[in-house]
């Protein structure tokens, strides 16, 4: 029997994306001979792909603020024109368009969790988390230096670090192949964003005209990481010039969107799809931005677009079902979530929401039961607050009292900080003559919902009692 050769061994197991036993094989490989360069550069990029996260959709929502801007010149933007939850809460037909609840960082409630849209928000809970999230932390790899070797190559130490990053010269990789995936495993394995921004810089200024679109892509992504997206800007639209691609046009959105130009944003995604019409991130992407700006019947519309490109599309269907569900149609959100439901998505959040679908289209024997569902797989303590508050509505609309006032209290027992849970037990407690305990409850809840409107006028109205 032939035995197979190691090295191709290893690129086998690479292309099956075993890339832990693909790395064993290079080390062997490099501990007989540490001069190889192939062994050394497929583990390389084995040890790239293992800890590789997608970073498009890293960061998504309110933009920073930029106190030390000195190039803005208006302070008030145009209402419709800014993302920024205090300009848009000030706008008075903002908030008559906009009936859905907002979360404590002023967005609408989204139909799905997306990476910026993590916040807890005060009221009923209708967050359908059937996706994973994308751009968590990176994972931080042991870099297990050796400070005395110059050599780039795991001399005598083949599971240790590849290269000493601090004596990395970029101008050695200028016209070798082997920039892309160094720069690569310096940004996603490493973590180390200068580093591969010096790598980029340097190739595009000696490289000059000859250098691809791909370099000014990686630089515009180094300078959002590092918080500064206007100097992204200038690299991201150099790019699009020379090629237009998909996750250029999505790092250019999100340039926009931190910046606080959600219309520019929304410019760069409509060109795209001249380009790329069937691409559904672009899509996906420009909706999320118009229902950040408020615009929650364009944004509709786009997932139900969406949704017909891609009928098993989690967000757009659970996005479309809150929209129906807060537009006073609990049967037609039903029916979407059962859609998603049968896709084999089970999450706490998705019965739960089944469960008030059902409490206010009238099909009170399905209620409990997705509950029940719900309470067993709720695995946090957010999850677990958000389903017993979320069923103390369903003792109040039966009339139980206590039964409510019990789930209200169970909520805070995983959730002390939950402020709608501290009012509403203090209006049940006013209920019951307990104005005293009202107040307490009260109190409480202004200390964790500091612009809540109904604590304030519950205050107000309680101040005559006690």
């Amino acid at each position: 029997m032939v035995k197979m050769d190691q090295f191709y061994l290893a690129i086998s197991l690479f292309r099956r994306k075993n890339f832990e036993k693909c790395i064993s094989v290079c080390n062997e490989l490099l501990q007989a001979n540490p001069q190889q360069k192939g062994p050394w550069e497929l583990k390389m990029r084995a040890m790239t792909q293992r800890v590789y996260v997608d970073d498009i959709e890293a960061e998504d929502g309110v933009p920073e603020s930029d106190d030390m801007d000195m190039n803005r010149l208006a302070t008030a933007p145009r209402p419709g024109t800014t993302l920024r939850p205090e300009t848009m809460a000030k706008n008075p037909q903002q908030l008559l368009i906009n009936s859905r609840p907002r979360t404590l960082s002023g967005r609408p409630i989204s139909g799905m969790s997306r990476p910026g849209t993590m916040s807890q928000r005060p009221g009923t809970s209708m967050k359908s988390r059937t996706a994973l999230r994308t751009g968590g932390s990176r994972i931080d790899s042991a870099r297990n230096i050796r400070l005395g070797s110059a050599t780039m190559f795991a001399l005598g130490d083949p599971g240790g670090a590849l290269f000493q990053t601090s004596r990395l010269n970029p101008a050695d990789f200028i016209n070798k192949p082997l920039a892309k995936p160094l720069f690569q495993f310096l940004y996603y394995h490493d973590g180390d964003v200068r580093k591969a921004l010096d790598l980029c810089k340097t190739i595009v200024d000696r490289r000059q005209g000859e250098v691809s679109w791909w370099w000014h892509t990686q630089i515009g992504r180094c300078y959002i990481a590092l918080g500064n997206p206007r100097s992204a800007e200038k690299y991201l639209r150099d790019s699009l010039k020379k090629f237009s691609h998909v996750d250029t046009a999505l790092l250019l959105a999100r340039v926009y969107v931190k910046i606080d130009q959600p219309l520019a944003a929304i410019d760069i995604l409509e060109d795209s799809l001249k380009k790329f019409p069937a691409e559904i991130s672009l899509m996906t992407h420009q909706a999320r931005i118009l229902e950040l700006m408020g615009n929650l019947q364009t944004s509709v519309r786009m997932h139900r677009q969406i949704a017909t490109r891609e009928p098993i599309n989690s967000e757009a269907l659970a996005c479309i079902a809150v929209h129906h569900f807060y537009g006073n149609q609990p049967e037609m959100a039903l029916l979407y979530y059962r859609r998603i439901l049968s896709m084999g998505a089970h999450s706490c959040e998705l019965f739960c929401n089944l469960g008030l679908c059902c409490l206010y289209g009238g099909q009170l024997d399905l209620v409990f039961p997705c509950f029940q569902r719900a309470i067993r797989l709720a695995t946090t303590p957010e999850q677990r607050a958000d389903t017993w508050y979320n069923l103390s509505f369903v003792a109040l609309t039966s009339g139980d009292l206590n039964l409510a006032r019990r789930c209200l209290r169970l909520c805070l027992s995983s959730d002390g900080s939950h402020g709608a849970a501290l009012n509403n037990l203090a209006v049940i407690s006013t209920q019951l003559g307990q104005f005293t305990k009202a107040k307490s409850y009260l109190t409480a809840a202004k200390a964790v919902l500091s612009n809540g409107e109904e604590v304030e006028q519950n205050i107000k109205l309680i101040s005559k009692y006690a």
